[in-house]
């Protein structure tokens, strides 16, 4: 059951890169999907801890709720824009790739801040990956001529994966200490709040009436289940299985996407794809063998 709940996550996450690429801009622009999936998925969450009652009466400490609205920052409201922005106007391809990148990028600020030691490995193949990312956002121009749309499309997924990045490295001390149902309440609640301020005046300018089906389905979808499923279904398998067997389901993540774009929407794979995806995935692949080793 584990293996596939982590199964049914990675094809959750995998499809959404399509779903909301279509979404975009026809039907709803970037901001008002984020604000529309934070809220929604606040309120699935609401429920799930009112109907389950496990983490009643367990309060959160004052000291932690400030890196609780600090990781709300990082990991939802930063995190989301600059996702659904960059993948607006970039391929959902580079968008998986460039994402895959983030077991790198936690690396990397934990040896920088954590002082966590790094061997030789470790560097080569962070190098190896973000050399691989560079061949994307300075050959992303390819998808979009005459705009540049892709590169910076594609600094803006940098930046989304470093945000996340950033997220887990602040969340981590406080996933031993409080319930999950806990952390994810306050955590949507907060990205919500300082979403707010940015977001909330383009969703006035939605037009539900003029919504299809089809539209109300990809919405659902993003809500419902990359945004709620999704997250239940990666807690499950993190009960049951070991990070490395996790991690791995997550790189599967470009190769769904990349699978879906060719029989489905017709998307090319161009050869600074396949030397990119190369350089990330053997760079992913010496962190991980070293950390196993460490």
């Amino acid at each position: 059951m584990a293996h596939l709940s982590m199964a049914g996550a990675t094809l959750l996450f995998g499809l959404n890169y399509w779903v909301a690429k279509g979404m975009m801009p026809d039907h709803l622009m970037p901001l008002q999907i984020v604000f529309l999936r934070v809220f929604g998925a606040l309120v699935l969450i609401w429920m799930l801890e009112w109907i389950t009652g496990k983490s009643k009466g367990q309060r959160i400490e004052k000291k932690d709720h400030y890196r609780l609205a600090f990781a709300a920052l990082t990991g939802i409201t930063l995190n989301q824009a600059l996702f659904f922005t960059g993948l607006s106007i970039t391929t959902p391809i580079d968008t998986a790739i460039i994402n895959s990148t983030n077991p790198m990028i936690v690396l990397l600020l934990s040896v920088i801040f954590l002082h966590q030691p790094a061997k030789k490995l470790k560097i080569l193949g962070v190098l190896l990956g973000f050399s691989g990312t560079l061949i994307l956002i300075l050959a992303g121009g390819e998808s979009y001529p005459l705009h540049m749309g892709g590169i910076k499309g594609n600094i803006l997924i940098v930046l989304n994966t470093l945000c996340w990045s950033i997220y887990l490295i602040i969340i981590k001390p406080l996933t031993g200490k409080y319930h999950p149902y806990v952390l994810m309440r306050w955590i949507f609640l907060y990205g919500f709040i300082l979403l707010i301020p940015i977001a909330a005046t383009s969703v006035t300018s939605i037009h539900f009436d003029s919504f299809t089906l089809t539209t109300w389905g990809s919405l659902i979808y993003i809500i419902v289940g990359t945004t709620f499923l999704a997250y239940l279904f990666i807690t499950f398998g993190l009960s049951r299985l070991t990070p490395s067997v996790v991690a791995f389901y997550t790189y599967l993540q470009p190769v769904i996407v990349a699978v879906v774009g060719i029989l489905i929407f017709s998307e090319g794979i161009s050869m600074y794809k396949i030397v990119a995806t190369l350089l990330i995935f053997t760079g992913i692949y010496l962190v991980n063998k070293n950390t196993s080793n460490t």
